[in-house]
């Protein structure tokens, strides 16, 4: 037995008509093609496997079986990194980077119902722009991304979508922005256990400095797919250094975000899972 790897297209229409013209016709024509742009077909790179049989009463037939993707080379561009709008659009890049197969997209919404169209468009050989709406409410969507059937690192990559802006009785919208004030978010150190694991026993807890960063607000929120967790409280230590602590009491995945202002520290937000 040997293994050939080559790039083929594979006529996903024509399977009905192939196998029930498989007894009659040769392997060249079981809707295997190379580089035909036939409708319908899937573009790859497959292992194909000869039957074992050294002596067949049957025509020869042929196994194939996708050839495995090194699916780290992938880059996802410009992904959103802070909280979005419920009901607003999501866009973000796909890059190859030199990865040769076929892409699945899968968007689940907070309930974990896959969100419908997610639209594909082609930008040259090595991108594609990958859109959706993000219409199911507020809460935790995750992207799903697969390359050949082999899932990329990190994924699911988490959205996190919230409420609109909340008006008032008069029905003017409120002005909820943090005043502009001289600071740099990129000084901002943050350390502990709290940005990397979560304890459903006890409150997780991590330290903030912003002591080289200015002047600013601190802003901390951590969000799971029931909504807000239980309790988050920020002390102030002095000297701009901060000590946060929350407790989740659900198992399930939460994003901690942490602002200097409107801006997000360095790595925020950040993706936590509770088990």
């Amino acid at each position: 037995m040997f293994k050939v790897s080559q790039e083929m297209r594979l006529n996903t229409q024509a399977t009905a008509a192939a196998s029930s013209s498989s007894s009659t016709s040769s392997p060249s024509g079981s809707g295997l093609e190379g580089n035909s742009p036939e409708e319908g077909g899937i573009f790859g790179r497959y292992q194909r496997t000869p039957d074992a049989d050294a002596y067949p009463a049957e025509p020869p037939r042929v196994y194939v079986a996708p050839e495995l993707t090194d699916a780290g080379k992938v880059q996802l561009l410009h992904f959103p990194s802070g909280a979005l709008r419920v009901n607003s659009s999501v866009g973000f890049v796909i890059k190859r980077n030199g990865v040769k197969g076929n892409f699945e997209v899968r968007v689940e919404g907070p309930s974990g119902q896959p969100i419908q169209p997610v639209q594909q468009q082609q930008l040259d050989p090595e991108r594609f722009q990958i859109d959706c709406h993000l219409a199911a409410g507020a809460g935790l969507y995750k992207v799903h991304i697969k390359c050949n059937s082999v899932t990329l690192p990190r994924s699911p990559f988490i959205i996190v979508a919230i409420a609109g802006i909340a008006e008032s009785i008069e029905g003017k919208q409120q002005n909820t922005s943090v005043p502009i004030l001289d600071s740099d978010v990129s000084k901002v150190q943050s350390r502990g256990l709290g940005l990397t694991h979560v304890s459903l026993v006890e409150r997780n807890e991590f330290t903030v400095d912003c002591s080289q960063a200015g002047s600013n607000m601190l802003l901390v929120g951590v969000l799971g797919q029931r909504g807000p967790c239980e309790e988050v409280v920020v002390k102030h230590l002095g000297r701009s250094i901060h000590r946060i602590t929350y407790r989740v009491c659900d198992p399930g995945d939460y994003v901690l975000v942490v602002k200097w202002g409107e801006q997000h520290i360095p790595g925020s937000p950040f993706s936590l899972s509770a088990e």
